[in-house]
Protein backbone atom coordinates (compact mmCIF):
# COMPACT_ATOMS: atom_id res chain seq x y z
CA UNK A 1 0.00 0.00 0.00
CA UNK A 2 1.28 3.26 -0.97
CA UNK A 3 1.66 6.12 1.65
CA UNK A 4 -1.06 8.23 0.22
CA UNK A 5 -3.59 5.26 0.23
CA UNK A 6 -2.71 4.50 4.39
CA UNK A 7 -3.11 8.18 4.67
CA UNK A 8 -6.73 8.53 3.36
CA UNK A 9 -7.71 4.94 4.49
CA UNK A 10 -6.48 6.03 8.11
CA UNK A 11 -8.04 9.22 8.27
CA UNK A 12 -11.78 7.95 7.20
CA UNK A 13 -11.24 5.03 9.98
CA UNK A 14 -10.84 8.00 12.63
CA UNK A 15 -13.52 9.84 10.43
CA UNK A 16 -11.56 13.04 9.94
CA UNK A 17 -12.28 14.68 6.84
CA UNK A 18 -9.65 16.02 4.58
CA UNK A 19 -10.58 19.31 5.95
CA UNK A 20 -10.46 18.58 9.70
CA UNK A 21 -6.95 16.31 9.04
CA UNK A 22 -5.44 19.52 7.31
CA UNK A 23 -6.42 21.75 10.04
CA UNK A 24 -4.68 19.20 12.71
CA UNK A 25 -1.60 18.93 10.84
CA UNK A 26 -1.12 22.24 9.91
CA UNK A 27 -1.68 22.51 6.39
CA UNK A 28 -4.24 23.42 3.68
CA UNK A 29 -6.24 21.19 2.80
CA UNK A 30 -5.19 21.10 -0.75
CA UNK A 31 -1.68 19.43 0.73
CA UNK A 32 -4.13 16.75 2.28
CA UNK A 33 -5.38 15.45 -0.95
CA UNK A 34 -2.06 15.22 -3.13
CA UNK A 35 -0.30 13.65 -0.58
CA UNK A 36 -3.19 11.21 -0.85
CA UNK A 37 -2.92 10.90 -4.27
CA UNK A 38 0.94 10.20 -4.04
CA UNK A 39 1.04 13.60 -5.54
CA UNK A 40 3.61 14.57 -3.44
CA UNK A 41 4.82 13.44 0.23
CA UNK A 42 5.01 15.29 2.95
CA UNK A 43 7.71 16.94 4.94
CA UNK A 44 9.51 15.55 7.75
CA UNK A 45 7.74 17.73 10.03
CA UNK A 46 4.21 17.20 8.81
CA UNK A 47 4.76 13.33 8.74
CA UNK A 48 5.41 13.49 12.27
CA UNK A 49 2.41 15.78 12.64
CA UNK A 50 0.47 12.89 10.81
CA UNK A 51 1.69 10.12 12.58
CA UNK A 52 0.42 12.29 15.88
CA UNK A 53 -2.61 12.91 14.59
CA UNK A 54 -3.56 9.86 13.19
CA UNK A 55 -2.62 8.32 16.45
CA UNK A 56 0.53 6.22 14.98
CA UNK A 57 3.92 5.50 14.96
CA UNK A 58 6.81 6.66 12.72
CA UNK A 59 7.69 3.16 12.51
CA UNK A 60 4.01 1.64 11.34
CA UNK A 61 4.08 4.65 8.55
CA UNK A 62 7.17 3.45 6.95
CA UNK A 63 6.06 -0.42 6.81
CA UNK A 64 3.15 0.43 5.10
CA UNK A 65 5.35 2.39 2.47
CA UNK A 66 7.31 -0.65 2.04
CA UNK A 67 4.84 -3.05 1.13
Amino acid sequence: MQLGSYIKSRRKNIGYSQEKLAELVGVYRHQIIRWENNQAEPSFSNFIKLCEVLSMNVGDFIGKEAE
